[in-house]
């Protein structure tokens, strides 16, 4: 039977890159006619979190980077984790908190998916710049949703003359990311890598089906 044609519950299962699978509370979204697939990194178990950055830290080795930029909230979670396993010093952490000796050009405005009437900016320290400029970086989140916040990031990265050599992130969730990162660069959407999957939801009698083309 094709997915779109299964009804789901409370849970969702993500098959992963590795055979492996990894289960979701569904959540409603305010409307209580969709539903999303909800991971929260710092709500997971640590064996969870283990093995989720043990795959990130694989993919993100064959990307060849030099730098690991972690996009915030989420995203840090696994950014410093995998940046550590791959044998760096560090990584770079952009943050949405204005600091007083922040940059305004060193920012992007967005809103998340899950924070949808917050209008919020990307940060880049100015003291991390010289960590990223000129450099290889790949930059990692959770979700890839509507791709907001990617294509922030990756316009942040372009004011300060670093190459994104992939985004990647636990999950990809719908296609929106795909038209968000297009209005960069055609070749965008192909830099994005993930270890699993998952559509959005719309409600049925029987509990939570998955949209069609999501």
């Amino acid at each position: 039977m094709p997915e779109h044609q299964i009804n789901y519950g409370a849970t969702y299962p993500v098959q992963l890159v590795d055979g492996s699978t990894l289960v979701l509370p569904l959540r409603p979204l305010p409307d209580g006619e969709k539903a999303i697939a909800l991971l929260m990194s710092n709500q997971t178990g640590f064996a969870v979190e283990r093995a989720l950055v043990r795959l990130l830290t694989d993919m993100v080795r064959e990307l060849k980077p030099e730098v690991i930029v972690g996009v915030p909230t989420m995203g840090l979670a696994y950014a410093g984790q995998v940046a550590e396993n791959l044998g760096f010093d560090d990584y770079v952490a952009l943050g949405h908190s204005r600091k007083f000796w922040y940059d305004d050009a060193l920012s992007q405005c967005l809103t998340s998916s899950t924070s949808p009437d917050q209008a919020k900016h990307l940060y880049l320290d100015p003291a991390l710049v010289e960590r990223v400029r000129g450099r290889r970086v790949v930059v990692m989140d959770d979700v890839l949703n509507t791709g907001r916040t990617a294509a922030a990031t990756i316009r942040l990265m372009q004011k300060v003359q670093a190459q994104v050599a992939g985004i990647t992130a636990v999950l990809t969730e719908g296609w929106a990311w795909r038209t968000e990162l297009e209005h960069i660069g055609p070749d965008m959407p192909g830099l994005v890598h993930a270890l699993g999957h998952i559509p959005m939801f719309g409600h049925t009698d029987g509990g939570w089906r998955p949209l069609a083309g999501t």
